[in-house]
């Protein structure tokens, strides 16, 4: 994302502070630390850019210049808003149906097809 701090956020730069703030997150749920915004919309939101930049990584240590094409970025958010806003919920109680998680997995998508886009390679 150009403009960050004055430069380019990097592809790794952006999977560890997704990873840093879902583990912090979910310490705070684990001490009884809540805030409604962030345990209704902050893990999906967070969803794309660490299940699509830990295999992207990976995949990088071998093709270091690989990125995931924006239709498969646009099919991963459908994917996950289908499994986790529509399948699941019918089945499991834990999962509610909830579709402005579908615009926070979209946002989570479109900062990571940012950053895929006009990265840095770090």
């Amino acid at each position: 994302m150009d403009g960050l701090l004055g430069g380019r956020l990097s592809q790794n730069a952006l999977l560890l502070s997704t990873l840093g703030a879902f583990f912090a997150h979910q310490a705070a749920i684990a001490l009884g630390w809540s805030h409604p915004w962030a345990d209704s919309y902050l893990d999906a939101f967070l969803f794309l850019p660490i299940a699509l930049g830990f295999p992207a990584w990976i995949l990088r240590l071998w093709q270091p210049a690989f990125r995931w094409s924006p239709w498969f970025v646009i099919g991963a958010w459908g994917a996950a808003s289908l499994a986790f806003e529509v399948w699941i919920p019918n089945f499991d109680p834990r999962f509610t149906a909830d579709y402005w998680d579908v615009l926070s997995y979209a946002l989570g998508a479109w900062v990571f097809w940012r950053t895929e886009v006009f990265a840095v390679i770090a």
